[in-house]
């Protein structure tokens, strides 16, 4: 037997949200920049630049940032460790870089399983008659335990995928600055210059602002990190369903200790397991 769990959870897995400034480059995946000579919003219809003569941005130097286009621009290079995960801001003076699970394929819905054990008290049930031989099918009676592991279910999480850069050019001279609030994930035991780490995002995933939602509210439970994986169960009644059994009697007696033929049901909580959410530690930082 088999007891199927499946998980509620929906988490959304986006990047985040920031201004563009002109000429500048984006790192969202939905903003659109002003234009500039080429470098316009990554999400949006704007152009990426990277040709002869494109003034660059103003973006420092080993900022990821998230593209909707098939190569990175001119200064950007793939940044490989967040392929198939999604980026998580560090905890305080936590390290940045490191990763927890197995990347995601390609439209991948990460599955999972619980190990389930519960026990069932089978209710005895006495024969007129003594027993007789061949009753060795009749379950007896008293409690049995039970153990399984649930069928495979995913956590539904809806997800978008898009192409993760790493800056490598410095940041271009003559470009106009950063908008102040901008929030960038940053490759570097601390923030750049003229930022400063963000502190609603720690250890929580960033999700797109909806239409007409405050900013900066917090959703859910602790704070996540590698340090302390987030793992779930789940709790339900689950029933074991016996099959008639016929046994053999002699007149003149009692025949006991066999269980009765019915449905018992019973509550289960399952072992631990986590989401299989593959991501990657950096640190978020702010313009100051």
């Amino acid at each position: 037997m088999r007891q199927a769990m499946k998980s509620a959870a929906a988490i959304v897995a986006i990047t985040l949200v920031t201004a563009c400034a002109t000429g500048s480059v984006s790192t969202t995946g939905g903003s659109q920049g002003t234009g500039g000579e080429g470098n316009g919003g990554s999400g949006g219809s704007g152009g990426m630049g990277g040709g002869p003569g494109a003034r660059g941005d103003a973006m420092p130097t080993n900022t990821i940032g998230f593209f909707q286009v098939p190569a990175c621009p001119s200064g950007w290079e793939p940044y490989k460790a967040a392929a198939g995960r999604t980026v998580l801001p560090t905890i305080a003076d936590a390290a940045g870089g490191t990763a927890v699970g197995e990347p995601l394929l390609s439209g991948e819905e990460r599955p999972h399983t619980h190990g389930v054990k519960t026990s069932f008290d089978l209710v005895p049930i006495t024969y007129a008659g003594v027993s007789g031989g061949g009753n060795n099918g009749v379950a007896a009676a008293g409690t049995v335990e039970f153990g399984t592991t649930s069928e495979e279910s995913t956590t539904g999480l809806p997800y978008v995928q898009l192409l993760a850069c790493k800056k490598l050019a410095k940041p271009a001279a003559g470009v106009k600055p950063l908008p102040k609030g901008m929030q960038i994930f940053y490759d570097g035991p601390k923030c750049p210059a003229g930022f400063q780490q963000a502190a609603a995002t720690q250890g929580r995933l960033v999700v797109g602002l909806p239409k007409d939602a405050p900013s900066d509210l917090s959703f859910g439970g602790e704070p996540l990190s590698s340090a302390a994986p987030r793992t779930h169960t789940h709790g339900g009644e689950v029933s074991l369903a016996t099959t008639s059994h016929g046994i053999g009697l002699v007149s003149n007696g009692a025949a006991t200790g066999y269980a009765r033929n019915d449905t018992y049901k019973a509550q289960a909580e399952t072992d631990t397991s986590e989401a299989a959410l593959p991501w990657i530690e950096l640190i978020h930082c702010e313009k100051l």
